[in-house]
Order: C-alpha cells, then sequence, then structure tokens
C-alpha cells in the first residue's frame, strides 16, 4: 500500500507527526546532512509511528518507498517556505492572500457544501483556499497539504 492509498485522517496524523520530526532537525535539512532516506528509516523504526499505523504495513518496501518520496515532498515544501520567509524580510511587498473574489467564492463553497471553516479566515493563505476548495469540491487533497484537512469540518446539524 502507497501513503496516497491512506484515508485522509491517517496521512492527516502522518503529516503533523512527520512535519514534528522535520521541524525538530530543521538545520540539518537545511544543510543537507539529513536525507529523506534517514528520515523515513528513524521515523518508520520508531515506536510512536506504530500507534498511527499497523506493523505489517511499516515493513512493506513499497509504503517504505512512498514514505521516502512523501518526506521528499515535504522537506521540499519547507525549504521553499523558509526561502521565501527570507525573501519576505528583504521584500515585504508579497502578498499572499486571498483576493476579495477567492474570499466570496470561498465562503459561499462552505456555505453551500456545508462546511465549517475551523481556523479564522485571515490565517488563510491563497493557496490554503485553493487546497481547502479542492478537498471540497473532490473529496482528495494533494500529498504535502493534509493540513487543510483540519481546517474545515462537515457541518453535522444540516
Amino acid at each position: 500500500m502507497l501513503i496516497e492509498q491512506l484515508d485522509l485522517e491517517t496521512r492527516s496524523k502522518i503529516y503533523s507527526y512527520t512535519k514534528k520530526v522535520l521541524r525538530k532537525y530543521q538545520k540539518g535539512i537545511t544543510t543537507g546532512k539529513l536525507t529523506a532516506d534517514k528520515f523515513a528509516d528513524n521515523i518508520l523504526s520508531d515506536d510512536s509511528i506504530s500507534d498511527i499505523l499497523d506493523n505489517k504495513l511499516l515493513a512493506d518496501e513499497d509504503f517504505k518507498v512512498s514514505y521516502i518520496s512523501y518526506i521528499d515532498t515535504l522537506i521540499g515544501i519547507q525549504n521553499e517556505s523558509l526561502s521565501k520567509s527570507k525573501k519576505k524580510r528583504i521584500d515585504t511587498t508579497t502578498n499572499n492572500k486571498p483576493t476579495i473574489p477567492q474570499k466570496i467564492q470561498f465562503k459561499n463553497l462552505l456555505e453551500s457544501s456545508g462546511y465549517n471553516l475551523l481556523i479564522p479566515y485571515q490565517y488563510l493563505t491563497a493557496i490554503d483556499v485553493d487546497n481547502i476548495t479542492q478537498y471540497i469540491t473532490t473529496g482528495s487533497i494533494d500529498l504535502g497539504n493534509e493540513r487543510v484537512y483540519n481546517y474545515v469540518h462537515k457541518n453535522t446539524l444540516q
């Protein structure tokens, strides 16, 4: 089984756990001393991940390969984010907030689909709005963007 084939709740838990470990070793990642292979070996051999996934899946070679690819994706996102934050300190004119039409469309989508936003809207970036919109309309989330799974919740009172 591949990481893409897991349900969104499990992927969200894996995302949170993996990001926590990646943040801990951020300096080693940026210098290139720590690779996705080393992270995958360390994380998959740790007992904490077995709370999320069963041991049979952890031993599966296909899953390990997909998890290494997933970690590479997360490292790429993290490095890109770090590079943007460094540029932002120099150039503060960049704006990654959603546009007004995007906000209106997003609000209408939330109301019509019966979803509630669980975080304040002002904390969402334009990319977050696009990812949440994709999740609501298709039911899927791209790898590396699992954090948006916890940003919305289906309203059960309808």
